[in-house]
């Protein structure tokens, strides 16, 4: 073979390469690194074909040896980090790609895939200044301005995220990857009927996306329309079929889903539990404890502005420090926000662990020595079950973030209570033993700046408000028709409606004619979006008597009405997304705020609606209710928190 015949199969090599026919080229790269092993050019690309077929431990060994043959080659080390990046040797991509830019800085795709390596690092606003870089070398790019957006929008710059995801689009109207990116941003800010648009742009352009299926179904719940997002969650999953979240986003949108039982939802559950402990080689679990203290680790990515957080700021406060070590597991790409620093104060060790995959993070666990690990997310977003599956801490339970079962045999327990979960009703819809905290399960910390209690509206208006500020995911074509039955039954009576997707107007017509069709105008419904400004929680002064959703309650929606003095008619249901409501009002002594079954649901309403002078009166003292009843009181509910651990680790020291 002559020097021209190299250069030929070479170039041939890197044409199929780049045309994404792996197999051919590397046919031609074998043939010619097996005849001439110094061929650094053909060294190398040997090196990217293996990386791109899922052998990058054979291929960087490649690639290596292509840097020692032409050590003054840029491309070959920008060739060896994105080795060193597909099997997460993240400290040893960055130094291959500073090697490249002391080589060639002004390489745009070299800065580009520092940025790729920054972010799942968890070092946002580093990745984001080498995608600035990059873009400004390279502004017709449209895969690295789309890069340039998630970064962007990771570090909530949400503007300057949908400007480069605008142009990312315009640039390349054909790369799926750009509209994708662009409905995650619009999405975001609220703007779901564009989002759903983008989404379907990519789906047109690459039908078997599975991340613009996720991204499409996520949208589609959190307007309401569950039974759609269920397909492309389905799809989604069939598509990537090994990637955990996938299916944590199906089995969420199935507990809203009033379309399927319970054991059938409890049931896909046992099912992702099953698929993800193939496999598994279990971490060794410690015999006994060797600390003074019970060593306690919550795991979140929610310690921050969020839902979870108002619940578990009291319990982190108030533990008893003489008895219990508390770790934090932070799963944020961030450092958080204010109440995150509120939370950082109340335990003795924080660990971020949003750049571990879930082999690092349960050994970094099982090196904390943990007695119990507390899952609080449960299948929501950024959770981090898979962890949790290989069994690094001899206690496991799933807590606060999810209403159901994980389908996790990893996890030993579910914390609850005995009127969110009555003994003989539920226990055989978890793989977890049902572990009761005594008097209720939850404890509700109100947000900081919230408007005093006023007057019932009512008396101003002259007509009842009924409200709800649930996600519409919640709000089921059942619930639709049961509250139009109650406007119906209440004379002049209106409903207010707040949730983050009826601050798009399309979303927002298209609710009002679902109750047009019950014969409810669309002057009796009232839709709020997300409110930024003024006092928080501030539209529940709009409120007479708040309804909850059914088959799957409000908790923090709940929790935050009857700070505002709004008592709440809730229905109960067969398990525990059904009774949480339950749960609440028993803990107030409010059972006469419980219906058994939506006939009763509507009668209720009519007749809490005829007593003005109660509503008020029961306004007026809801919060001192409240705080009596331990609801908003941590300093009361933390022991009876404390004792379930406590009763878990004697049981366990009784078993060995």
């Amino acid at each position: 073979m002559n020097a021209n015949d190299v250069d030929t199969l070479f170039h041939e090599a890197a044409d199929l390469f780049d045309q994404g026919a792996f197999k051919e080229a590397e046919q031609r790269c074998h043939s010619l690194c097996s005849t001439y092993p110094y061929h650094a050019p053909a060294v190398s690309l040997m090196g990217a074909i293996l990386c791109q077929t899922n052998r990058a431990e054979v291929g960087v060994k490649f690639i290596e040896k292509a840097t020692e043959l032409a050590p003054n080659e840029a491309a070959y080390f920008n060739n060896l980090g994105a080795g060193y990046t597909s099997l997460k040797r993240f400290d040893d991509a960055l130094c291959a790609f500073q090697r490249a830019i002391s080589l060639g800085p002004g390489n745009p795709n070299t800065h580009n895939n520092i940025g790729a390596v920054l972010r799942p690092m968890g070092k946002l606003e580093e990745a984001a200044k080498h995608y600035a870089i990059a873009v400004e070398i390279a502004p017709g790019s449209a895969q690295i301005w789309a890069n340039y957006a998630n970064v962007l929008m990771d570090l909530d710059q949400i503007s300057m995220a949908e400007m480069a995801a605008q142009k990312a689009a315009a640039i390349d109207p054909g790369y799926p990857i750009a509209h994708n990116n662009l409905g995650t941003v619009l999405q975001r800010q609220g703007k779901y009927s564009a989002a759903e648009a983008s989404y379907c742009s990519a789906l047109a352009l690459k039908s078997d996306y599975a991340d613009a299926h996720a991204n499409l179904g996520e949208t589609l719940k959190e307007t309401g329309r569950v039974a759609e997002a269920l397909f492309h969650y389905e799809r989604a999953c069939e598509l990537e079929p090994k990637t955990s979240a996938m299916r944590s986003n199906k089995l969420l949108a199935l507990c809203t889903f009033n379309g399927i039982t319970p054991p059938e939802i409890s049931d896909a559950h046992f099912d992702w539990g099953d698929q993800v402990a193939l496999g598994i080689d279990m971490f060794t679990k410690p015999s006994r404890r060797k600390h003074q203290r019970l060593r306690i680790g919550y795991v979140s990515p929610d310690f921050r502005r969020h839902s979870v957080a108002y619940f578990l700021e009291p319990i982190l406060k108030h533990h008893n420090h003489n008895d219990f070590e508390v770790y934090g597991y932070a799963n944020m790409p961030t450092d958080g926000d204010d109440t995150t620093k509120r939370l950082r104060t109340n335990v003795e060790h924080w660990l971020g662990v949003f750049d571990l995959n879930d082999e690092a993070s349960a050994a970094r666990v099982q090196q904390d020595e943990i007695d119990i690990l507390i899952d609080l997310a449960g299948h929501t977003r950024g959770n981090r079950l898979p962890a949790f599956a290989l069994r690094p801490a001899p206690i496991q339970m799933s807590y606060l973030g999810y209403p159901a079962t994980t389908g996790l045999s990893a996890i030993d327990y579910r914390l609850t209570d005995t009127m969110a979960d009555p003994p003989g009703m539920t226990e055989t819809l978890h793989r977890e033993t049902l572990l009761n905290i005594e008097g209720g399960f939850l404890c509700y910390n109100p947000e900081k700046g919230t408007p005093d209690v006023n007057h019932l509206p009512a008396h101003a208006s002259g007509f009842i408000t009924f409200g709800s500020f649930n996600n519409l995911a919640k709000v089921t074509p059942t619930v639709i028709s049961t509250w139009s039955k109650i406007l119906n039954s209440v004379p002049q009576s209106q409903l207010l409606i707040k949730s983050k997707a009826l601050g798009d107007e399309k979303i927002a017509v298209r609710i009002k004619r679902s109750f047009a069709d019950h014969g409810i105008g669309s002057n009796r419904i009232k839709c709020l979006g997300w409110i930024t400004q003024g006092p928080p929680l501030a539209p529940y002064n709009q409120i007479d008597i708040g309804l909850d959703t059914f088959p799957y309650n409000g908790t923090t929606t709940t929790c935050e009405a009857l700070w505002m003095g709004v008592p709440v008619i809730t229905l109960a249901g067969k398990w525990h997304p059904a009774r949480v409501g339950v749960s609440i009002m028993t803990r107030l002594q409010l059972t006469d705020w419980i219906a058994p079954d939506e006939n009763s649901y509507v009668k209720l309403a009519v007749q809490k609606a005829q007593n003005l002078i109660a509503l008020e009166k029961l306004r007026f003292g809801m919060r001192q209710l409240m705080s009596d009843r331990g609801l908003i009181d941590g300093q009361k509910f933390t022991p009876f928190h404390e004792a379930a651990y406590r009763q878990a680790w004697l049981s366990r020291m009784s078993d060995q």
